[in-house]
């Protein structure tokens, strides 16, 4: 329901006032309704603007995340914003929304920043740890500003922002149907000088911070890697092929049992180059790094006993949580 809404928001409306935001429900074709929950969230809406004297709904921009099918309680979400008056508004910290929009997260993930002028900041706040997938991930994301940037001037900005951060992103390779990145601005500062270019560069370190936190908050998850690609292929090509070999069931349990079974990595590198009929890629070598130490180039692997047990040991190192597993029982 939300992300319809939202489309038309963004198209049709010059400016927004108010977001609202519920967790638990997520709002996607709901039972008991034919319009994907539309109706529900405008419901929602209408009660915002009313309650705080808004022109009208289309100013309120709605979001929710949770359980997919279930249908919204607007009875009861509509008398609790009936309950709400200016005074619970605050201005002191953003925490409190951070907190409010988690589901399954294990902590809030909020980041903020300072011009170096000290006239004006982005703060940020993000939700996300399952279904999380590039394009753009089960995720909400809400980015405030007061630097008085043109609308369009921010989408681009944001788009940007998402394509290295957001979009480049994967815990267990399941899209979601609710994902939102929304970037505001309240006009209240005029740029000056480098201005647009330091929030240009603030927003894109904020997102990939914020996505990064997704990663490692993720549902199960034990270890966050990076993988980066070095090729003549284009930059589309380069993250499927990234998605593909990080999406690799076999790569990670590997990964996750601390084992250097390195041979799943060239595996689904070239699982990937074949059925794209890509194998020429490859022609001028192949070099493979984990954790800065080479595994393979020219065609062979570079592995014997002591080297698997580095691998081993980085990976044990670099995991999120103590393993329980002895020492006797680990494999390398």
């Amino acid at each position: 329901g939300p992300i319809y809404i939202n489309k038309d928001r963004i198209k049709n409306s010059s400016k927004l006032q108010a977001v609202v935001i519920n967790n638990k429900i997520s709002n996607v074709c709901p039972g008991g309704v034919n319009d994907f929950g539309r109706s529900d969230s405008e419901s929602i809406c209408d009660a915002i603007a009313n309650q705080y004297a808004l022109t009208n709904k289309d100013l309120v921009f709605p979001s929710s995340t949770g359980i997919i099918g279930w249908r919204l309680p607007v009875p009861s979400i509509i008398n609790a914003i009936k309950s709400l008056s200016k005074d619970n508004f605050q201005s002191k910290s953003i925490l409190p929304a951070a907190k409010s929009i988690t589901t399954t997260d294990r902590y809030p993930k909020i980041r903020s920043y300072i011009s170096r002028n000290k006239k004006w900041s982005i703060s940020a706040i993000a939700k996300g740890a399952g279904m999380i997938e590039p394009n753009m991930a089960t995720m909400l994301c809400y980015i405030l500003t007061d630097l008085n940037v043109d609308r369009k001037t921010l989408q681009d900005c944001l788009y940007n922002a998402v394509d290295k951060s957001f979009n480049s992103i994967t815990v267990d390779g399941d899209q979601s149907t609710s994902d939102t990145v929304l970037l505001l601005s309240s006009q209240v500062i005029e740029p000056s000088n480098d201005d647009l270019e330091e929030f240009k560069q603030q927003l894109n370190d904020i997102c990939v911070s914020l996505s990064s936190d997704i990663v490692r908050n993720g549902e199960g998850t034990n270890h966050v890697m990076k993988l980066t690609i070095y090729s003549q292929l284009d930059n589309k090509t380069n993250k499927d092929l990234g998605r593909f070999v990080l999406n690799s069931n076999l790569f990670k349990c590997a990964i996750a049992g601390n084992d250097p079974n390195v041979g799943r990595i060239i595996a689904a590198i070239g699982s990937y180059l074949g059925k794209q009929n890509l194998t020429k890629a490859t022609e001028n070598g192949l070099i493979v790094k984990l954790g800065n130490i080479p595994i393979f180039k020219d065609g062979s692997f570079l592995l014997d006993p002591e080297t698997e047990k580095v691998l081993s040991d980085y990976l044990l190192d670099k995991q999120l949580y103590q393993s329980t597993l002895k020492e006797e029982d680990r494999n390398y």
